[in-house]
């Protein structure tokens, strides 16, 4: 992999502690809060409503001051507060002797007595929150990393993510504990930049990227179209298989298909740069439409272990490629942001499909076999635009690495070669 860079630890850190930041409290609106049916679906739909729209407006204001940093500082002071926001909801969470038992045998929920009007208020400040951070924080990842190296830092972020998200799950059992970690991921990223310092790159102005550019580009197209697909797909295959194999089990799978990922993030992180992003899609469609299949076939746990396999290896590709990796690519040296957030809007639509209809999918479903032998012809159908997309990866960044690997092998055999003599 070579040496990783200045600009690389401050990546891997802003953007691990981000994302984990965003996970779980997205995960605390959706299994915490008390509420569920049209309740439920208003509190996520608001929460992903501002995410989209604060990071449109977090676009702009990019474009406009030409400088990142002066929103990722403040943005990150800022995070620390809201981290404690869910203490006001409820005076019983100043009971700080409940830190003690932060770590425990099993992962609980700890649900809140607030009002829907207080948890509506708390869901659309964290979407407003994340949505106007992460475009920043994206641009400044794409901006200070070579694209041959992308997808390299983009596996370690999304395995350090997986694992810290996955701790989080399993020792964090009280809200108050949930909170103190919470704050400690943002000090961590402000920390970060304190000591190790932001690169700033400039903004360019001569070309100026509008969402009209950004849907107008036919790499965009080609790769948003499979993945709109995969995540349609997604948002009605987890409640289909909670109907099927039990709300239990499937919540383990999930567990463990989530640390899958981020080892194979890491893993294809490194096969990417040899063989392309394209080729990686095609393999990570093909895998899980297999996984469906036998699923399908096989409708057991033994059809279960191998979906869980097949499905870890695919979202791992997808995470790497889809959320961090491609629109950094074809952007170029264009601004990013605009990129990432169009990139971003079939994640946004799984979640909240899953929430609003995610229900009525489980209780609909009578024939899992007909379902997931549907969904695996319909996977294999999701990447026809694949074979029409350009490669993101140039051939000259290709060359470059394989020469770059060349030497580095040469210089140790010479070197082992000396030592010798």
């Amino acid at each position: 992999m070579g040496i990783i860079s200045k600009n690389d630890v401050v990546n891997i850190i802003l953007l691990v502690n981000s994302l984990v930041w965003y996970l779980c409290s997205f995960s605390f609106l959706k299994n915490n809060t008390g509420f569920t049916g049209n309740d439920l679906v208003m509190i996520i739909g608001i929460n992903l409503i501002t995410t989209f729209l604060a990071a449109v407006l977090s676009s702009k204001v990019i474009q406009k001051i030409g400088n990142r940093t002066k929103i990722i500082v403040p943005w990150l002071i800022i995070g620390i507060f809201i981290s404690i926001l869910i203490l006001f909801i409820d005076s019983s969470f100043f009971n700080f002797g409940s830190i003690t038992s932060v770590i425990g045998p099993a992962p609980k929920n700890f649900p809140i007595s607030a009002s829907f009007f207080e948890i509506s208020l708390i869901s659309g400040i964290v979407g407003t929150y994340c949505g106007f951070g992460f475009p920043a924080l994206l641009g400044y990842f794409t901006a200070t990393t070579k694209s041959v190296h992308r997808a390299k830092i983009s596996g370690i972020i999304l395995l350090v993510t997986s694992l810290s998200y996955a701790l989080m799950v399993l020792f964090v059992q009280t809200a108050i504990s949930a909170v103190i970690v919470l704050a400690i991921c943002k000090l961590c990223g402000l920390l970060a930049i304190i000591f190790l310092k932001l690169s700033e790159v400039k903004i360019s102005k001569e070309e100026k990227v509008s969402y009209k550019t950004v849907l107008k580009d036919r790499s965009v197209l080609l790769y948003i179209v499979p993945w709109l697909m995969f995540s349609i797909v997604n948002a009605f295959a987890l409640p289909t298989l909670s109907s099927g194999f039990g709300a239990d089990t499937i919540n383990t799978v999930t567990f463990v298909e989530n640390i899958l990922a981020g080892i194979f993030a890491v893993i294809f992180g490194f096969v990417a740069v040899r063989f392309g992003r394209k080729r990686l899609l095609f393999f990570g469609f093909t895998m899980l439409g297999v996984g469906y299949a036998i699923l399908g076939l096989f409708p057991s746990d033994y059809g279960l272990y191998f979906y869980t396999f097949a499905d870890g290896v695919a979202w791992g590709i997808f995470m790497m490629l889809f959320i961090l990796t491609i629109w950094g690519d074809i952007a170029d040296k264009r601004d990013s942001e605009k990129f990432f957030i169009i990139g971003f809007l079939p994640y946004l639509l799984s979640a909240f499909l899953q929430v609003a209809f995610g229900q009525f999918i489980a209780e609909s479903v009578t024939n899992l076999t007909s379902v997931f032998l549907f969904i695996s012809i319909f996977l294999f159908i999701a990447i026809t635009p694949l074979y029409f997309a350009p490669e993101t990866l140039s051939d000259e960044d290709k060359t470059n690495n394989e020469l770059t690997t060349y030497a580095e092998e040469a210089l140790k055999q010479f070197e082992q070669e000396t030592k010798k003599q």
